[in-house]
């Protein structure tokens, strides 16, 4: 197995460092809904009296359903496409395993039968779930996301322009259509593996010939160009990021399979590791009464000190380090001993003022009293999360970068007052940018979009945080984002991989930036 350094990954994946757009055909919100929702006559008020809102309809033991394919959670048995006013609520991936009752509701939208989700959660369509977890598309599924880790899956970056990813195995000849001279890789560990991909359904129509890679082209290809037919899913771009269900034998070679299930040579791929380890700091455990006289500070830097005060108060002693990239919260109070000014911190400690940056948030005018609100500073790089006016989160965060006087290299993140509307365990996000070229990352992790495509997310090709980095969204540690996913609302049901805001109900996002000097 190919390891890379964070250098060196930084410097192979330069395409992607700054991703933002969601993929184009995003697979984060797209299921086998109905073609077409004309013929959907059932009023929502019928859909309530069939679901049995009124808990007549026998509904049956909760039991064991598997997704064997991506499928939304509908709050009707309906599709949201359909003019049944049902919405979509979030969504299922394929191979997720949640309860549900075992009597289907058959109608016109469903011909299979809608499962109702345990504990009035939602419907999904019996077509793209089962109750047999036996069945070869469960057990043969991508494994599930790590909702533990910053880093839901493996990742690997892709070292070569034109690497082909396949909808399944190809033999060496065939592979040559795509690939030109096609060599036999030795796996990392040197020996031959016994194990070979099953397929779990049948073989994908013969393969479409979409030519050999073309090395000498000095272009770089835009993301439709990249796009394959029949078997060939795309082409890879140098520096695309796929994200990795496991590695296997067929066809007398190592592969990478995907989280999506597609196949990709496993000597193009290097596995990705040394992820920053940088986290920011959360003061829960501290219990702060409601105080707008509350502040955080970020060490930036350097590290600073901790200090002590003695009994009266008249000389400090140093107890321990502040790391830098650290942030702590202040009360409000200061003292001055000898001639200089110390802050006191949540938690009895004291720090030195003046090395610190002081973070400058921006409560809303009808903030409620126990409100979730985050700050996002794009002057200074931080975010912090609040509850009322007592702080609970603080980070350094990478915005857009700032190019105004090109508009090719201009990225700025949006400023105003916007809203959680949509987060996802992991989405694919890519485009193409006139001064980078295209970029792909699969499954970047705990998405949570405030407006459009712009997001607050995990960022585990980077460790620049507290400096502008971004296409536009705001980059976070994997486990910032992790933790603040998870702190937000709306909540993710267990088991989901998505969920949906109702309208003005997700978290608050504030984001700002001090005013421009005149004549800039």
């Amino acid at each position: 197995m190919r390891v890379l350094s964070l250098a060196a990954v930084i410097a192979l994946a330069c395409a992607s460092v700054a991703a933002c757009t969601r993929a184009k055909e995003d697979d984060a919100i797209r299921d086998a809904a109905p073609a077409s929702a004309d013929s959907a006559k059932t009023s929502s008020a019928e859909l309530a009296v069939d679901a049995g809102s009124d808990g007549a309809r026998e509904r049956g033991e909760l039991v064991k359903i598997a997704a064997v394919n991506q499928v939304s959670v509908a709050d009707l048995p309906a599709w949201p496409e359909s003019n049944t006013g049902a919405r979509r609520l979030g969504y299922l991936r394929h191979g997720t395993v949640i309860e549900a009752y075992e009597s289907a509701l058959i109608n016109d939208e469903c011909k299979e039968g809608w499962f109702e989700l345990a504990n009035g959660a939602g419907w999904v369509c019996s077509k793209y779930a089962t109750v047999d977890l036996a069945s070869p598309r469960v057990r043969l599924a991508p494994h599930q996301p790590d909702r533990d880790a910053g880093m839901p899956y493996k990742y690997g970056v892709n070292a070569a322009d034109g690497t082909p990813l396949y909808r399944r195995v190809l033999g060496a000849e065939d592979r040559k259509k795509f690939e030109g001279h096609v060599a036999r890789p030795v796996s990392h560990d040197g020996k031959e593996h016994e194990e070979e991909e099953k397929t779990e359904e049948p073989p994908e129509p013969e393969a479409v010939d979409a030519g050999p890679i073309d090395a000498g082209h000095k272009e770089k290809p835009k993301l439709r160009e990249l796009k394959g037919r029949g078997v060939l899913v795309r082409k890879l771009s140098h520096g695309f990021i796929v994200a990795l269900d496991r590695e296997f034998k067929a066809a007398g070679t190592q592969w990478w399979r995907t989280t999506f299930g597609f196949a990709v040579p496993f000597d193009k791929i290097v596995v990705y590791q040394n992820a920053t380890k940088h986290t920011g700091n959360w003061f829960l455990d501290n219990a702060l009464p409601q105080d707008p006289q509350w502040g955080v500070a970020f060490v930036r830097h350097a590290s600073s000190i901790k200090f002590v005060l003695n009994e009266d108060g008249t000389k400090v002693v140093s107890s321990a380090e502040l790391p830098k990239r650290s942030a702590v919260a202040l009360t409000g109070h200061t003292t001055v001993i000898n001639g200089v000014t110390y802050s006191e911190a949540v938690g009895g400690f004291y720090v030195q003022t003046s090395p610190l940056v002081m973070g400058k948030t921006q409560p809303p005018s009808d903030l409620g009293a126990d409100e979730k609100w985050i700050d996002v500073d794009l002057t200074r790089q931080t975010l912090v999360a609040f509850e009322g006016q007592r702080p609970v989160f603080a980070t350094l965060i990478s915005s857009g970068r700032r190019n105004p006087q090109d508009k090719e290299k201009d990225f700025p993140t949006p400023a105003g007052s916007f809203r959680i509307g949509e987060k996802h365990i992991t989405t694919t996000m890519d485009g193409d940018v006139a001064s980078d070229g295209p970029y792909s990352i699969e499954d970047v992790p705990w998405v949570q979009y405030f407006q459009g495509s712009y997001a607050l997310h995990g960022a585990f090709w980077h460790d620049n945080f507290g400096y502008v980095r971004s296409h536009g969204c705001v980059n976070l540690s994997p486990e910032d984002a992790r933790t603040l996913f998870a702190w937000t609302d709306p909540k993710l049901p267990d088991g989901w991989h998505g969920v949906f805001a109702q309208p003005d109900k997700g978290t608050r996002v504030i984001i700002h930036e001090d005013p421009q000097p005149k004549g800039r």
